[in-house]
Order: structure tokens, then sequence, then C-alpha cells
């Protein structure tokens, strides 16, 4: 019994050192990968200080350029987006891993129905894309737990990559260029044929809701300017798919620039690239037009914020 029971302790120390030594490589090879998800999901976890972040799923991923806002706000910014439907569980694992390491002046954060709406493929299993930063915060953690992925997570190293591993294989040929901060460009023109508006007849999320209003209440607790946008979409539904964001927004005291319908941008086949994702013009004309928008609301909280100190008398 004393043998097997040695036994079993050298067999879990061994599998241990195995698995953390594998890991490390993993992780060195995650890091450098230049493909989308783990390119965006280890620099915003990691690396980025930008004083302006931006953050949502795949349309904020194509539509913010950083070096036009840049030049328009005066503030170094990242793209901090990513696609695959990267909704609010994922977003507020996010911000709280990046708030373990600094604080951002403001976050932009593109919202899309899926952050409120119980939208099929784009649960709680949208956090496990974190899985590599298991033990960071408490945020990510409770947003893997939610999706299933912390204990294994916890237990193995090497388990954090098991979902990564095209990006592990063939990272070093990944599309995402690093000097563009962030932003995945689309080349290319929609084809308009049958093309119709994306209608979301999906009630209300609760828990969903709940942690939107988490993340606001988080960036306020720490003086992040938040400002919420909806970019523009090729076609739009009949209905005000965006009021219960816009509501929000207000409840909450948040400035909310809603681009959704903007006729600059609507209809105009040349701008995108398929029916919610704008093309390289697109995005550069609409990161024109927003960053002078969101420069006048930073500036006016500077002021804001300026006129709340009061003078030392002499």
């Amino acid at each position: 019994m004393k043998k097997l029971l040695i036994h079993i302790v050298v067999i879990a120390g061994l599998f241990s050192v195995m698995d953390r030594s594998s890991g490390m490589l993993l992780k060195f090879l995650y890091n450098r990968s230049n493909a989308t998800d783990a390119y965006k999901i280890s620099y915003a976890n990691e690396t980025t200080r930008d004083a302006i972040l931006f953050m949502g799923s795949s349309r904020c991923l194509h539509h913010y350029v950083p070096a036009i806002l840049e030049t328009e706000l005066g503030a170094s910014c990242f793209n901090a987006a990513d696609w695959g439907i990267k909704n609010i569980y994922y977003q507020y694992g996010l911000l709280g891993n990046i708030l373990e390491r600094y604080t951002p002046q403001a976050i932009v954060l593109e919202v899309h129905p899926c952050d409120w709406l119980q939208t099929p493929f784009s649960g709680r299993e949208r956090a496990g894309s974190l899985a590599p930063y298991c033990g960071v915060s408490e945020a990510c953690d409770d947003m893997l737990k939610l999706a299933g992925n912390y204990w294994p997570c916890r237990l193995s190293t090497v388990y954090r990559y098991t979902g990564s591993l095209p990006d592990l294989l063939f990272g070093r040929w990944g599309t995402m260029n690093r000097e563009l901060k962030g932003w995945k460009p689309m080349d290319g023109q929609i084809d308009t044929t049958g093309v119709k508006a994306e209608e979301y007849p999906f009630a209300v999320d609760t828990e969903r809701v709940a942690l939107l209003e988490r993340f606001m209440d988080v960036c306020r607790q720490h003086n992040i300017r938040l400002i919420l946008t909806i970019s523009p979409m090729y076609v739009c539904s009949q209905e005000d798919v965006f009021l219960f964001a816009r509501q929000l927004a207000a409840k909450h005291h948040l400035p909310c620039i809603d681009h959704y319908r903007d006729q600059d941008f609507v209809n105009h086949a040349e701008l995108f690239y398929d029916f919610g994702h704008m093309n390289r013009q697109g995005a550069e004309q609409y990161s024109q037009k927003i960053g002078k928008e969101l420069a006048r609301l930073l500036t006016d909280n500077l002021n804001e914020t300026k006129a709340a100190v009061p003078e030392i008398a002499d």
C-alpha cells in the first residue's frame, strides 16, 4: 500500500512537471502567433498599455483603425476586439485581466445584440477563449467558471491551449499585421444579391445585462471614460434593435454613439465587405468620422474634470 502511494505521488509529480514545461512551450508559441485569435488575445491580455482601448467583437475588429483614431484623438489607441462573437462574457473577463496590469484612460465598447439577447451560438462558452489566462483576475476566473473551463484550466496548463492548437501550429503564417495595432482590414466588396437585414427575435438575457452593467460599474470605479458605440451595417432591420443599448447607456449616464442607420454608409456597397462588416475603405472613412466625435466627447469630459477640481487659494 505504501509503495502504491509512493508511485502515485511520483507519477503525479512527473505529470505536473511535464504539464508545466509543455505549457510554457505552448505559451511561447501562443504569444508569437500571428493568427487572429492568438495575437489579439495575448496582446490585449499581456502587452497593450495604450491610453484608449477599443473593445468588442468582429465589427469592432474590422471597423476601428488605430492609426486614424490616434491622429484624431491625440492619444495612443489599440483595437483589442476579436472575431468569433466575443460577447460580454469575454469582454468582462478581458477587462478584469487588463486592469490587473494598468488602467486605460478610456474604453470604447462596440456593442452588439449578442451582448444582451439570448442569441444562438453566443453564450457563456465565448469566455472560453480566455483559458490561457486562467488565474490572472477574479473577473476572468468567474467567466471561465460560467463557461465550464475553470477547473480543467487550473489542473492543467496544457489544457488551456487545447482550443488554440491550429493557431500554435500554423500561427507564424497568420494574417494579423502587428503594425496595425489590432485592426484587421477586410479587402473586397459585398455581393448585394439577396442581402437581407439581420433580425434579432430573441429574449433579453438578464445575466448578460447584469454583466454589461458590471462592466460599466468597473469602468466607473477605475475612473475609465466608457463610451458605447454602434457602427453601421449595409442593410438595417425595420426594428430598433439597438434601443436597449441606448437605454442602458442613458440609465448609467454614458454616451452612446449610434451610427447603425448612418446614411453616409448604409446601402453604400463600395464601403462594405459583407452585410455587417465594412471593408478597408469603409473602416477608414468611419474611423475618421467617429474619431472626431470621440475627440469632442473626451475633450468635454477632460474639461468637466478640470472644472470639478477646486483651485487652491494663494
